[in-house]
């Protein structure tokens, strides 16, 4: 499990550009470590917002950059 809070790591993963919506954010926290019941914390209507927020932002950014793979 990383040193990142789940918050921390959720973003870190919303803006990394690699995942494509919260579902995957959750899979991906609980195969590093984060609990199953620590995941779905991320069901948060404010805390999804935000991290959907980022998804887009990274997306576009990916899309600006001209990587769409």
């Amino acid at each position: 499990m990383s040193n990142q809070s789940l918050l921390e790591r959720a973003f870190a993963l919303a803006e990394s550009g690699t995942v494509q919506n919260i579902a995957e954010i959750r899979s991906r926290l609980v195969k590093e470590g984060y609990t199953r019941w620590e995941a779905r914390q991320l069901k948060a209507r404010t805390l999804s917002k935000q991290l959907l927020g980022k998804i887009a932002a990274a997306k576009r950014n990916r899309n600006w950059l001209g990587d769409v793979g």
